[in-house]
């Protein structure tokens, strides 16, 4: 069988139920032979995981690539749709951890501006008092 006739079939778990159809496959480099086979799980017309399935789980290959496990599609796209939330969540983290970084420089900064404007204050009143003792600041 020819790689191009494996992809695209469609794949049936042990209960004889459609998964999905087979995308793609890797081989062993030294041997050539097939490893895994890779199913795309489609829920709906938008919506559709992968899952990656050990050759030596495939039972049969004919109309159908037939496979020795039983597969849940609902657990597989809730695992997913968990793993997509968590991810989102993270990312928003990491924004408001950039957003609080940005803040904290910028009040780091205008303190520091602050800081030099009094600085400058004491060296100007230092300078204007004539009869005080001759005072340098640096």
């Amino acid at each position: 069988m020819k790689i191009k006739q494996l992809l695209g079939m469609l794949a049936l778990d042990a209960n004889a139920n459609e998964i999905g159809k087979i995308i793609d496959a890797d081989f062993d480099s030294e041997t050539g032979a097939i490893t895994q086979v890779v199913i795309s799980l489609k829920k709906n017309f938008l919506s559709s995981n992968q899952m990656e399935v050990d050759f030596t789980d495939v039972k049969s290959i004919g109309d159908y690539v037939l496979l020795n496990i039983e597969v849940d599609k609902e657990m597989i796209f809730e695992e997913a749709e968990k793993a997509k939330q968590a991810e989102k969540e993270a990312k928003k983290a990491e924004r408001e951890a950039e957003r609080e970084a940005k803040r904290a420089e910028r009040e780091a900064k205008h303190a520091e501006e602050e800081i030099e404007e009094e600085k400058e204050v004491v060296e100007a009143e230092v300078v204007e008092d004539e009869d005080a003792t001759d005072v340098k600041i640096d």
